[in-house]
C-alpha cells in the first residue's frame, strides 16, 4: 500500500497486473495488523468466491497450510480468521445487503465492472465506520472509453 495517511487505494491495472494478489496481501496484512471486521465486494458473490477467495491469488491462495488459513463458510458468506477476524461477502448487484453491517476495512474488485456501483460504492462508505482509520483498497482493470457518435 501506498505511504502515509490514506483512505482509498485505487490499484488499476491490466489482466494479469496483479491487482488480486495485492488486494489478498493488503487484507492479510491489515487482518494480521488488527482488523476485524472487512467487506469484501464485487460485481457478483460468484466473483468473490471463485476470484477473491478461491482464485489463484486469493485469500485462501496465499495463506499456507498453518493454523492462519481462514476457514470460508459458504453458507454465512463469510471467511473467518483464527484472531477473529471476520471478511463478509457482498455482490455490487445488491447494494442494500451492505445496509446496517459496519467495517474497519474493505476490498472492492473490478469496482469499473459493478453494475450500478456508485449506489454500491455509496452504501459501503456509510459501514466504513469502525476503528480509527477505516481503508479501503480498490482493484480494478480499466474499461474502454464509451464512443459518443
Amino acid at each position: 500500500p501506498p505511504e502515509g495517511d490514506w483512505l482509498i487505494w485505487l490499484f488499476l491495472g491490466g489482466r494479469g497486473a496483479g491487482k488480486t494478489r495485492a488486494g489478498a496481501e493488503w487484507v492479510r496484512g491489515v487482518v494480521e495488523g488488527g482488523a476485524q471486521r472487512i467487506a469484501l465486494v464485487a460485481p457478483t458473490f460468484n466473483d468473490v468466491r471463485e476470484v477473491m477467495i478461491h482464485g489463484e491469488s486469493g485469500l485462501l491462495a496465499i495463506e499456507p497450510e498453518t493454523g492462519w488459513r481462514p476457514v470460508y463458510h459458504a453458507s454465512r458468506r463469510m471467511l473467518e480468521y483464527t484472531n477473529g477476524a471476520r471478511a463478509y461477502v457482498f455482490s455490487a448487484e445488491d447494494p442494500d445487503s451492505l445496509r446496517g453491517p459496519q467495517f474497519d476495512t474493505a476490498w472492492v474488485d473490478e469496482l469499473a465492472a459493478w453494475p450500478g456501483g456508485s449506489e454500491t460504492w455509496d452504501i459501503l462508505q456509510f459501514g466504513l465506520r469502525l476503528g480509527d482509520t477505516p481503508r479501503i483498497v480498490a482493484t480494478t482493470t480499466p474499461r474502454p472509453p464509451r464512443r459518443c457518435d
